[in-house]
C-alpha cells in the first residue's frame, strides 16, 4: 500500500467547485454541476469530492453509500465518477485518493469498496490496493425520445 502522507487535500466538493468540475469533464453547464454538487435529493447517498493540489482542483469522484441486506457484512462503499486532469494523470493523484479513503473513511477495515472503473481498464491503482474483481456491472440506459443517453 502506499504511504499514508497525502500529496493532495481531499474534500467534499462545493457550489465554488462547479467551474472546475465542468473542466475536468471538458464541458456542461457549470449551474448543473452547482445543482449536482449541492442537492442531496439528486442522488441520495452520494458525495461529490475534490482533490486539490496548490489550491488547484485536479480530480472529483464520487462516493455512494451502499445498504447490506446481508446480516454481518460489512457496509458499502461505491466510487464512481472520477475524473482526473489529463496533466495529473500517473502523478500519485489516484493513489492520494486511496490513501484518504482508507485512513480518513476506514475503506479495507471498517468498509467495502466497489469501485467502477471503465470496461476494459484495471487502473494500477486498484492492485496496489489490492482491490480485485468482484462483480459485473450491466447498464439499463435512460431512452428519452427513443435515444439513449
Amino acid at each position: 500500500m502506499a504511504s499514508p502522507v497525502h500529496r493532495r487535500t481531499i474534500r467534499a466538493a462545493t457550489a465554488a467547485d462547479a467551474g472546475a468540475i465542468r473542466e475536468l469533464y471538458g464541458g456542461g453547464d457549470v449551474e448543473e454541476f452547482v445543482h449536482r454538487v449541492t442537492d442531496r435529493a439528486i442522488a441520495p447517498g452520494t458525495t461529490h469530492y475534490v482533490a486539490e493540489s496548490e489550491g488547484r482542483v485536479v480530480a472529483a469522484f464520487a462516493l455512494t453509500s451502499l445498504g447490506r441486506l446481508r446480516p454481518g457484512g460489512k457496509s458499502r462503499l461505491m466510487l464512481h465518477e472520477i475524473k482526473l486532469r489529463p496533466n495529473v494523470r500517473g502523478t500519485g493523484v489516484a493513489e492520494d485518493i486511496f490513501d484518504w479513503l482508507a485512513t480518513s473513511l476506514g475503506v479495507g477495515t471498517d468498509l467495502e469498496l466497489l469501485a467502477l472503473a471503465s470496461l476494459g481498464q484495471r487502473p494500477s491503482t486498484f492492485d496496489t490496493f489490492g482491490l480485485s474483481e468482484s462483480h459485473h456491472v450491466f447498464r439499463w440506459p435512460v431512452r428519452e425520445g427513443g435515444e439513449l443517453q
